[in-house]
């Protein structure tokens, strides 16, 4: 069976890297995304090396990863809750998780106590409720008897080289200014804000701690540069990735040259070769290799087209292979981004702490 090995020492020097150029007198300010499996490293294990790392604030997809995990932090916050998930009225009673309301709906919806952080969209358009309609979210808020717990945003143009990411922040800038506005009138406790994610807060963190404290971000929201990687092409802080995934073999064969490999063919041998097949295909989540594509193992092992829904072919008899310990080789070759890659794994996958 395949495997995922995760190595513990690159998370913490991940963790020191970012606490250093984000917030180096203020840990508490960093929390930590988990959502999606903490994108396919595996939630219970990255959840735990957090814990070690004391940092206090988590993020996932639902409520199940919430609950999952729920002992390890001080708070967690449920980006996409469901009310028709079957753990849901056992989430509301757990005192430590948040809830997103995305919308005036969701606040109608919510019953009363829950404790909600309400999502305003600052320009990216996607989530989150009009900044023109934010009076009437408190009013829903105070009326319908919800714990606001945080307001915030997503800046989506952290990995963008133009002013869409400065507008954004100002943008939120002035949600904030309103928002304490609304707290005063309507005598809630000032909530928590954050906006920026692992590139952002890479950005922005400075002008971020140059603002009055009551409207500074209480948070960061970092991500995959705990996994050890950035998306954007201007910023090498020195991270290093966390994950490697290995496969083992199922069998060889000594093939001449000018042998076809797999389904169609489509692998020819260019001289007389060893060819295994190894314990990893796309039904794992692996992405599928097609004709034309030049991909290696991570000790440079040729990796033959087609992959096949359970296996695939690579020219050695190594009793395991690496497939890789740095997906951005795959994820250019695939024309994607490393999260795609990662989140793919399917969470039956073995994942081995280090």
């Amino acid at each position: 069976m395949p495997y995922l090995e995760i190595n513990s020492s690159h998370f913490f020097h991940n963790y020191h890297t970012i606490l250093e150029t984000i917030s180096p007198n203020k840990p508490q300010k960093i929390a930590i995304v988990l959502k999606d499996n903490a994108y396919g490293h595996g939630i219970l294990e990255i959840a735990n090396l957090a814990k070690q790392a004391n940092i206090q604030t988590a993020f996932v997809k639902n409520t199940q990863e919430a609950l999952s995990i729920a002992p390890l932090f001080n708070t967690i916050t449920i980006l996409y809750p469901s009310q028709n998930a079957p753990d849901f009225k056992t989430a509301l009673k757990t005192p430590n998780l948040y809830f997103c309301a995305p919308s005036l709906e969701s606040l109608q919806n919510y019953p009363q106590h829950t404790s909600i952080e309400l999502k305003i969209d600052s320009g990216m358009h996607r989530n989150g409720i009009s900044k023109t309609d934010l009076n009437t979210a408190f009013d829903l808020i105070k009326k319908r008897n919800l714990h606001l717990k945080g307001i915030f945003t997503h800046n989506g143009f952290g990995d963008d080289v133009n002013s869409a990411f400065y507008t954004q922040n100002m943008e939120f800038l002035a949600i904030k200014q309103e928002a304490l506005k609304l707290c005063q009138h309507y005598g809630i406790l000032r909530p928590r804000f954050h906006s920026l994610s692992s590139s952002g807060a890479m950005r922005a963190s400075q002008f971020d701690a140059n603002l009055p404290q009551e409207l500074q971000d209480d948070l960061y929201r970092v991500g995959i540069a705990f996994y050890g990687y950035l998306c954007s092409d201007f910023q090498n802080p020195p991270l290093k990735p966390i994950a490697a995934l290995f496969a083992n073999k199922i069998s060889t064969l000594k093939l001449k040259k000018g042998s076809n490999i797999g389904y169609s063919g489509m692998g020819i041998l260019e001289q007389d070769s060893i060819v295994s097949t190894y314990d990893i295909g796309y039904g794992d989540g692996f992405f599928r290799l097609r004709e034309n594509m030049q991909l290696h193992s991570a000790e440079g092992f040729r990796i033959l087209p087609r992959a096949s829904m359970d296996c695939i072919s690579i020219l050695t008899d190594a009793p395991k292979v690496c497939i890789f310990n740095d997906v951005r080789s795959l994820a250019k070759a695939f024309d994607t981004i490393p999260y795609e890659i990662l989140a793919h794994l399917h969470a039956y996958i073995p994942r081995i702490v280090v």
